[in-house]
């Protein structure tokens, strides 16, 4: 497993506020993978990986994108946009924001 997944990967369970004994729970690992990771002991296969961004509800290109965050803000409007058909985040959520984001320069 290279550093970087191993290291997004600890960055995530960081960010994203829960222990991760509780993630392996979650996803019914055993409860010390996520430690053994972090020691270098354990590598991350590709299905264990993909339940990982199941569980953060973000897809594996935003996994390895190192300037996604799941901290504060950001999760929660990620989470949100999840639940909005696409159409309507491109018709009305994208020029609201770009509205706002030109407001700010």
């Amino acid at each position: 497993m290279t550093n970087f997944i191993r290291n997004r990967l600890l960055d995530l369970i960081e960010d994203s506020g829960i222990s991760p004994s509780r993630l392996s729970e979650d996803l019914h690992l055993n409860k010390g993978y996520f430690a053994d990771v972090r020691r270098g002991k354990q590598s991350v296969p590709y299905d264990i990986l993909a339940l990982v961004c199941d569980h953060f509800h973000i897809t594996l290109s935003e996994f390895f994108d190192p300037d996604y965050s799941l901290k504060g803000i950001h999760r929660e409007v990620n989470i949100l946009c999840q639940k909005i058909p696409d159409h309507q985040i491109q018709n009305i959520i994208i020029p609201i924001l770009k509205r706002f984001a030109e407001e700010t320069k």
